[in-house]
């Protein structure tokens, strides 16, 4: 993965502290969500550079769609948590 730009990683930084502070507008539209939620999960793919970083990323996803189909919420969120508590 390349190194961020600095003024991106500061943009990105308000942006979080702005989200925090104030709630995102209520969406109604469930498709109006997943359609965000589609477009985030592809910019997290696209920001991978090599094959190897981008397999991961699927295999990430496939571990998430198991564990869901086995009803393993709890796990999933417990990881996700986790991993915001990194960052």
């Amino acid at each position: 993965m390349s190194e961020a730009d600095p003024l991106e990683q500061i943009m990105e930084k308000v942006k979080d502290t702005i989200l925090k502070i104030l709630p995102p507008p209520p969406i109604n539209d469930f498709n109006e969500i997943k359609d965000e939620v589609w477009r985030d999960l592809s910019l997290i793919y696209y920001k991978y550079e090599t094959e190897e970083q981008k397999r991961a990323f699927r295999d990430v996803l496939a571990d998430i769609s198991d564990k869901m189909v086995d009803d393993k919420w709890e796990t999933i969120y417990k990881k996700l948590y986790r991993e915001e508590k990194k960052s």
